[in-house]
């Protein structure tokens, strides 16, 4: 199948990978949502704009009951060679956990109280650890991690901005705190459409 997005690049398999299918054999199309087993959700980060300092993008979860749009992120920029502190992760699929130990984590438990179950911790990215969720509005304030926010300006002609982020991240976080404590599954997709190698 052939997609192109609004022009960008990649346009041989963009939409298989953004939009996963397959064919139940007698022609019937089913989502990768609706294949995916009960106790996993996924969620999907859109990579969707690079700046000088900053990756732009957008937060989906996807269960099986479809895909839904979750909050705008903001990470570090794209770099050949790590920096540390100044790079973001590479595109993949990782698991995600409860990290109940650091700095965030005593933080975000005086901010939020017993709400808070652990930071939401993206597990086993090669050359990186200590990869999180949480709040913020530029790169500023991640070194490597996700932000999430509910608004977003252009990262193009000036630096990156996401905000309203606290709002996005206390929306988000306690469904997704307790499907992990309740022993469910969950991993993140990284999924770079910005094409910053150009």
């Amino acid at each position: 199948m052939k997609f192109n997005f609004f022009g960008f690049g990649k346009a041989d398999t963009m939409a298989e990978k953004i939009f996963p299918f397959q064919s139940d054999g007698a022609g019937a199309v089913t989502t990768a949502a609706s294949a995916a087993a009960a106790n996993e959700k996924n969620l999907e980060v859109l990579r969707y704009s690079s700046g000088a300092d900053s990756t732009l993008g957008l937060l989906f979860i996807n269960d099986s009951s479809g895909r839904e749009f979750l909050a705008y992120t903001l990470e570090d920029e794209f770099r050949e060679e790590k920096v540390s502190a100044e790079t973001r992760i590479p595109e993949g699929t990782y698991d995600v956990k409860l990290r109940t130990t650091g700095g965030f984590h005593s933080r975000y438990a005086a901010k939020f109280g017993d709400w808070h179950k652990g930071m939401l911790h993206v597990q086993d990215v090669p050359g990186f650890e200590y990869i999180l969720i949480h709040t913020g509005n530029t790169d500023e304030n991640t070194m490597g991690c996700l932000l999430v926010a509910d608004t977003s300006q252009q990262n193009i002609t000036q630096d990156g901005f996401i905000g309203a982020s606290v709002n996005a991240y206390k929306r988000i976080y306690s469904s997704l705190a307790q499907w992990l404590v309740d022993g469910n599954k969950l991993t993140i997709s990284y999924i770079d459409y910005d094409n910053p190698r150009n």
